[in-house]
Formats: structure tokens, C-alpha cells, sequence
């Protein structure tokens, strides 16, 4: 009974829950600067690497079950499917401080707004939310799952098209908005390699299309409807974005934007104006919801990756753990661990926003690392796998791989300079020490593989109980 459940996953649910991994609004007010412009900043994100990455991902996932784990170990071997795994979850171990600085950044609304900028209380709201989505993790992927599709309905879709209401009577009231909208200003306007760099970073709005791979073979009919699932998740992701910087640039003003709470700016603006203003916390509240349930999205993909790994022997015992739920409580508890100590950067670093940006570097430079390996693994599936049966058959398939990795290269490089927004006067310290941070981090599995144990022997997998 259990295993049917499991296995009942409809491409809409999975559609949903995949759209709740990818979208989150740390993007939002950085792209909100540009106006009219981030319709370009995020298409071309979209083009090069979201539709590879989506096109990629639908043909591994329909194929081979396990994600990015199990794809780079039947393209490479062990080594680098280690690698590949421990860079997604890594930087799910990073980009979960950024994400719940935005619950932070919410909770202020509901408080007092200037909050947004106090370094103790964006720590210990990123404890305290980390907390409780582990714990909800914890109970398994199924309720995992359907947390996050709930949230992504009430946290995600129904704040965006209210927001997209909002700014539409804002502008036919007559009210002015605070960056032109004329057909002038479509094209954003060049600031030499440093403004590239956010739109680089920009790539990895659309990331964490691959991470519920690894729950494919828990859908009804995964080689049909996993593929679907990923055209949803694109469509509400593109969509979501587009309309959430908009409506952000429409109402607040570029110098008085909080990266970590502009989409409540904006709405505590618009309500303000229509007279409602009685609705900010509540719009706060589903906010919370969304970040928590994307934050419960990273935690089970990226965790059951390093689990696979795990039990491959590459990892201690304790990172082999599971509950009877199936949940890897030893992952998770590590994870947590990390998060904790990375949201005391928050009190130690007076600048909120400087502390996001760093984050967000780390964070995207590790995650280019995983895409460029995945993207070459399926390049040579094709090659060195020819004859397995594929659930969807990717059309174009090495050129659209090619075009994300390429793209992806090309983004990590640029990735290490400081953005423009972020006033850094060492520009030569910012980039060796981000390169170090990130060499570090990277450098940890083959590490881990040269002094691997006799005792870390793989362990039996226990069966999961929903």
C-alpha cells in the first residue's frame, strides 16, 4: 500500500513540486533594478540554460533513477558523480541561509521593517525556519512533496498573479511607476563585465531543475510524464519571475529596494495606496510558506543525493542513516549543522546585504561546477549508453547540452567578479578569496575519496514507510 502511494505522483504534482525547488525570489529585487530590462535578463537565462538543463533532465530522469548521483556514475564512475553530488548539496547547504534571509526579510513587515537589516534577527530566523523544514523532512518525501505543492499554489502562483493585478490598476489609477516602461528601456543598460555578472548570476534563478530527479520513479508513469512535468515547472518559473521583478520595479524606488524583502516592499506600497494595508501580513505570511516549502524541496533532493553516495561507501556510516520514514536523518543533520554556523555570518557581518551577496557567489559558482559535469555526462550517455531504452528521448539533445555547459563555463568565470551593486574597493582580494572558498569546498570529495575507510562499507538499505 505504502509503495503504490509513493508511486502516485501525477506529472502535475510532480510539476508543482518541482516549480517550488526552482522558484524562489532571491533574484527578485536585483532584477527589479533594471526595469523593464529583466524581461531580457531573465529570457536569455531561460534560452541557455534553462531549456538545456530542463531538456537534459527530463531524458536522465526518465531513464535512470537515482539523479545526478546515479547519471554521472553510469557516464564517469564514482569519482565524479561524487563530485557532482556534493557540489548540489553544497550549495543547497549555502543557498538556504539566502533563501530564509527572505523569510526574514517578511517576518520584518510583520514586526518592524527595519528588521529587514539587523543582522541577529535574520540569523536566528534562519535557524529557527531551518529548523522546522528539517523536521518536515524528516517525515518523509511524500509529505515532503505535498507540503511543497501546497505552497507553491498558495506561497508562489496566487501572491504572483495578485501582484501582477495590483501593478496593472496601479498604472491604469493614473499612479506613476518608479522605472520607465517605455520600449526604450527593454534592453537593459550595460555596465562592462560587472553588470554581466548578475546576469550570470542570474543563470542559477532557473537552477534546481534536476533536483527532483531522484523522485521521478515515484510518479505514475515517469517516462511520460516526468518531461511534462519539466515544461510546467519552466513555464511557472519564467512566468513567476518575470512578474515578481516587475511588479517589484513598478512600486519601489531602485536606492530603497531591500534584497531581502522587496516583494513585501512592493506590496506594502500597493496596499498602501489602495488603502488596504491591513493585507501586508498576510502576503507576508504566504511569502514564509513559499520560502519554507522550497527550502523542504532542496532539502530532499540534494539529502537523498548524498545519501546514494553514502551507501556507496564514500561517506562515514553516519552520513548513511535513515529513519523509518527513509528520510537520511545523518545528511540532514549535518546540513543542519552547516546552516547554523553559516547564518552566524549574519551577526558577525554588520552589512545584510553584503553577507547575501557573498552567499550568493559561493552559491552559484559551486552549482555551475555540478551543471557543467551533468551536461557533459549526458553528451556521453548518448555515446557510451546508446542502446538503453530512453523514457523521453531528448530531441537535439548534444547540441542543447553543449550549449548549456558552454554557457555555464562561460558563467563561472565571469561569476568571480564582484557585481556591480556589491561597493567592493578590493576587487583583486573579493576574487581570490571567492576562488578560494570555492576551490575548498570543491576539493572536499576527492579529499574524502583518498582517505576513504575500510569501515565506511556500504549498508543495506531499509525500506521506507510512508
Amino acid at each position: 500500500m505504502a509503495t503504490t502511494a509513493r508511486r502516485g505522483m501525477s506529472w502535475v504534482a510532480m510539476g508543482l513540486f518541482s516549480a517550488s525547488t526552482v522558484i524562489n525570489f532571491s533574484n527578485t529585487g536585483a532584477l527589479a533594478e533594471y526595469g523593464l530590462g529583466c524581461i531580457v535578463l531573465y529570457v536569455v537565462p531561460a534560452l541557455v540554460f534553462l531549456l538545456p538543463a530542463a531538456v537534459v533532465s527530463a531524458e536522465l530522469g526518465s531513464t535512470w533513477k537515482g539523479g545526478i548521483f546515479e547519471w554521472v556514475h553510469e557516464a564517469f564512475g564514482e569519482r565524479w558523480a561524487f563530485s557532482a553530488a556534493w557540489q548540489q548539496w553544497m550549495q543547497n547547504v549555502l543557498f538556504c541561509p539566502l533563501l530564509l534571509s527572505f523569510v526574514a526579510g517578511d517576518l520584518a513587515f510583520l514586526i518592524d521593517p527595519e528588521l529587514a537589516r539587523n543582522g541577529t534577527f535574520n540569523a536566528a530566523v534562519v535557524v529557527l525556519c531551518f529548523g522546522g523544514a528539517t523536521l518536515v523532512s524528516m517525515r518523509g518525501i511524500r509529505r515532503a512533496a505535498r507540503f511543497a505543492t501546497i505552497t507553491a499554489v498558495v506561497g508562489i502562483a496566487l501572491p504572483t498573479l495578485l501582484l501582477a493585478v495590483l501593478a496593472a490598476v496601479y498604472l491604469k489609477s493614473g499612479h506613476r511607476s518608479a522605472v520607465p516602461l517605455d520600449r526604450h528601456h527593454v534592453v537593459p543598460p550595460g555596465h562592462g563585465f560587472r553588470g554581466l555578472v548578475l546576469v550570470v548570476g542570474n543563470f542559477l534563478a532557473y537552477g534546481g531543475v534536476e533536483v527532483t530527479a531522484v523522485h521521478a520513479r515515484e510518479m505514475r508513469s515517469p517516462e511520460r510524464g516526468y518531461p511534462k512535468s519539466m515544461a510546467l515547472m519552466a513555464i511557472l518559473a519564467f512566468v513567476v519571475f518575470v512578474t515578481s521583478s516587475l511588479g517589484t520595479a513598478i512600486a519601489v524606488v531602485n536606492h530603497r529596494i531591500v534584497l531581502s524583502a522587496s516583494l513585501m516592499q512592493a506590496f506594502d506600497h500597493y496596499f498602501r495606496t489602495f488603502q488596504v494595508r491591513w493585507a501586508t501580513p498576510i502576503m507576508a505570511s504566504l511569502y514564509i510558506l513559499a520560502a519554507l516549502g522550497t527550502v523542504v524541496s532542496w532539502m530532499s533532493g540534494p539529502s537523498h543525493g548524498m545519501l546514494a553516495v553514502g551507501r556507496r561507501g564514500l561517506l562515514p556510516p553516519f552520513f548513511q542513516r535513515t529513519n523509518r520514514q527513509g528520510a537520511p536523518t545523518g545528511v540532514l543533520a549535518v546540513q543542519a549543522a552547516l546552516v547554523m554556523l553559516i547564518a552566524a555570518a549574519f551577526v558577525v557581518v554588520r552589512n545584510v546585504n553584503e553577507v547575501y551577496w557573498v552567499l550568493e557567489a559561493a552559491t552559484t559558482e559551486l552549482y555551475i561546477v555540478m551543471y557543467v559535469i551533468m551536461f557533459l555526462a549526458a553528451i556521453r550517455l548518448r555515446k557510451v549508453r546508446a542502446s538503453t531504452h530512453r523514457g523521453f528521448r531528448a530531441p537535439l539533445l548534444p547540441a542543447l547540452a553543449a550549449l548549456g555547459g558552454v554557457a555555464c563555463a562561460a558563467g563561472f568565470v565571469l561569476g568571480l567578479l564582484p557585481p556591480a551593486a556589491l561597493p567592493i574597493h578590493h576587487h583583486a582580494r573579493y576574487v581570490v578569496l571567492l576562488t578560494l572558498v570555492v576551490g575548498s569546498l570543491s576539493s572536499v570529495p576527492f579529499y574524502l575519496l583518498a582517505f576513504r575507510k575500510a569501515d565506511w562499507a556500504p549498508v543495506v538499505a531499509r525500506t521506507p514507510v510512508a
